[in-house]
């Protein structure tokens, strides 16, 4: 028992002096942590540019990532598991009063087995600063299916200050006999 007790102390002893104690002079050697993410690289890669206005259809591993980073899309990602969704990242060099996304929803036809415009979708997103990237979600009502796909997304980057509509979604779907 004695033995036991001997070598605990030794061994507990050799552990704290072993251990290092944090001075005032090792903690100022210690670098700091960033507070802020980096700066994004300009342009971005990956976009499409179009007179200093850039966007880039996201792939489903950037929307994912992006969804679990941001909470606050979690309502948007509830919305995406009923109705077809699509996104847009977007960007540009001089910034935007606001931003006008034109897209068609289409499905694929069973019997042809190719895709038909089944409505036309324009969605509204509040602007950016130069430079500044950022996610427009693109919201149907059109039911989840894997048929249905949101497509020929076109972006437009309005600067004037004068009727900024309101941020959201307009869906139009065609009639049959209209296409």
């Amino acid at each position: 028992m004695r033995m036991r007790r001997a070598v605990l102390l030794v061994l507990s002893l050799t552990l704290i002096s072993n251990s290092q104690v944090l001075t005032p002079a090792m903690a100022a050697k210690k670098k700091p942590i960033p507070a802020t993410s980096p700066k994004p690289v300009w342009p971005p890669p990956g976009f499409k540019e179009n007179n200093g206005v850039y966007a880039k259809v996201p792939s489903t591993t950037e929307l994912v990532g992006l969804l679990s980073a941001k909470r606050s899309l979690q309502k948007l990602l509830e919305q995406c598991e009923l109705t077809a969704c699509g996104a847009v990242f977007v960007a540009a060099e001089r910034g935007c009063t606001w931003w006008e996304v034109n897209s068609t929803v289409r499905r694929v036809n069973d019997e042809t087995k190719l895709r038909e415009q089944i409505g036309s979708l324009i969605t509204h997103a509040k602007g950016t600063t130069s430079r500044a990237q950022s996610t427009i979600f693109l919201l149907s009502p059109e039911p989840v299916d894997p048929r249905v796909s949101i497509g020929n997304i076109r972006v437009i980057c309005h600067r004037e200050t004068s009727n900024i509509p309101k941020p959201g979604n307009t869906y139009t779907p065609i009639v049959a006999g209209d296409n």
